[in-house]
C-alpha cells in the first residue's frame, strides 16, 4: 500500500535526484533528432526504404523532448498531479517501446525493404528498357 501512494503521490515534491539525467535525456532527445532530421534530408533523394521506414522518427523524438522537457519543469515547481511519479514512469513507457520498434525497424524491416526497392528497380529498368527500343523493321 506505501508502494502505491508513494508512487501515485499528488505532489512529491521539489526534492527529485534525477534532474540532471532528465536534461541529459531531454538534450539527447533534441539531438538525435536533429541529427536523424539531417540523415534523412541527406538520404532520402537515394534511398527510398530509408525515406520510408524513418519518416517521421525525428519528429517522435522531438515530441518526446518536448514531453520530457516539460515533465522536469512542471516537477522543478512541484505542480500537483502533472508531476506525479506515474506521468514520469508513464512517460518512459512509450519512450522505451519507440526505441525498440526503431532499433527492430533499423535491423530487420530495413534491409529487407532495402532489398525489396533494388529488386523492384533493377525490374523496372529491364520493363522500361525493353519497352522503349524500336520495333524491329518489316522487310
Amino acid at each position: 500500500m506505501k508502494f502505491i501512494k508513494y508512487f501515485l503521490s499528488p505532489n512529491p515534491g521539489v526534492d527529485f535526484r534525477f534532474y540532471i539525467p532528465l536534461a541529459v535525456l531531454v538534450f539527447l532527445l533534441f539531438a538525435g533528432a536533429i541529427a536523424l532530421s539531417i540523415i534523412y534530408d541527406r538520404r532520402k533523394s537515394y534511398d527510398f526504404a530509408f525515406k520510408r521506414i524513418f519518416r517521421k522518427t525525428s519528429l517522435h523524438l522531438s515530441l518526446f523532448g518536448i514531453l520530457f522537457l516539460f515533465l522536469l519543469a512542471v516537477r522543478y515547481e512541484g505542480i500537483p498531479y502533472f508531476s506525479a511519479r506515474i506521468l514520469l514512469f508513464l512517460s518512459f513507457v512509450p519512450l522505451v517501446y519507440f526505441i525498440y520498434k526503431t532499433i527492430k525497424s533499423l535491423k530487420i524491416d530495413y534491409p529487407r525493404e532495402k532489398e525489396n526497392v533494388k529488386n523492384i528497380t533493377i525490374n523496372s529498368t529491364t520493363k522500361t528498357v525493353h519497352k522503349y527500343l524500336p520495333n524491329k523493321k518489316k522487310r
